[in-house]
This record gives C-alpha cells, structure tokens and sequence, in this order.
C-alpha cells in the first residue's frame, strides 16, 4: 500500500489550456468561453476547490456552493469563510472527507499536486496565445484519455476548444 495516497477516492485537477501550454497572462484567463466556466461550475459545485493565493486573488471571492482551500506561503494571510493552508498535503487532508476535491491552479498548486492527482479535467483551447503561466510539464504516458468533446467557437466562445478527461494509468 503506498502510503502518499490520500484517503480522497479521486483528486481531480481542473484546468483550461492553450496548445502551447499557456494558463494564463496578466493574473487571468487569456480567452473568453463561457462553456467552460459553466462547465467548472457543474463540476467543481459541493466539493473543495484547492488553489493557490495569487489565483485566490485573481478571483477576488469565494465561489458560492464550493468550500475554497487556499494554499499560501503567507503565514498570515486570511480570508473569511476559506480555509487557509500551507501545503499541498495539508489541503489534501482538509479535503479528506471529499470524494472529489479539485486543484484548480495556478501553475506551481498543479505542479505540487500532480503527483496526488488521479484525474485530470482539461479543456484544450485549440489556439497558441502570447501568456505569462504555462501549465506544468505533464508526463502523458501517465494518463489515459477517457472523454473528449470538440466543440466549435460560437458567440459565447471565442475559440475551437475540447472537453478532455485523463485517469491516471
């Protein structure tokens, strides 16, 4: 029995990607897709949602129906109604009564959680774009895809983007 696993059936990392890699730029996300927000909403809703303090911040609130985890460094750092850790494994454990907590980002809460993470819920944005955060290097031999979903750009969806689920092999 390896004993890193956590008491979580699943740990799901939830993210939206460029084919490049990029998450991110200027603090938010560099696209417009409504499906995509809704689609996080439907997943994520009930469970905790676990992400670091400068995507904390780049929120700016809790996000009503889920119980938000922020992961910092700042000893001091509150915010009423979210639970404030200062590792990946302590939100883990605050999460040990979930079925299905979700890493929600940003670059360096995936990098430290992929090694816990047993799902990963990405939405493809099928563009490059110009950002300043990349997702983490993730080793795909690790991953079976399960699920996808190609959906056109319409006018709530500014580019061609994929609803993807990988379980870990």
């Amino acid at each position: 029995m390896n004993d890193s696993k956590p008491a979580t059936k699943s740990i799901a990392m939830i993210v939206a990607a460029a084919e490049n890699g990029v998450i991110g730029v200027n603090g938010d996300l560099p696209w417009r897709l409504s499906s995509d927000l809704k689609r996080f909403k439907k997943l994520t809703m009930g469970h905790h949602i676990i992400m670091g303090r400068k995507t904390f911040d780049s929120i700016g609130r809790l996000l009503p129906g889920r119980k938000t985890v922020v992961v910092t460094r700042q000893k001091e750092f509150e915010f009423e109604g979210a639970v404030v850790v200062h590792s990946i494994e302590e939100a883990i454990e605050v999460c040990q009564h979930d079925d299905s907590p979700f890493v929600t980002g940003g670059a360096e809460i995936y990098r430290l959680a992929m090694p816990l993470v047993n799902e990963i819920q990405l939405t493809r944005v099928h563009t490059e774009i110009v950002g300043d955060t990349l997702l983490p290097e993730i080793d795909w031999n690790q991953w079976e895809l399960v699920e996808s979903q190609r959906h056109p750009a319409d006018d709530k969806n500014e580019v061609e983007y994929s609803f993807e689920v990988y379980r870990r092999r």
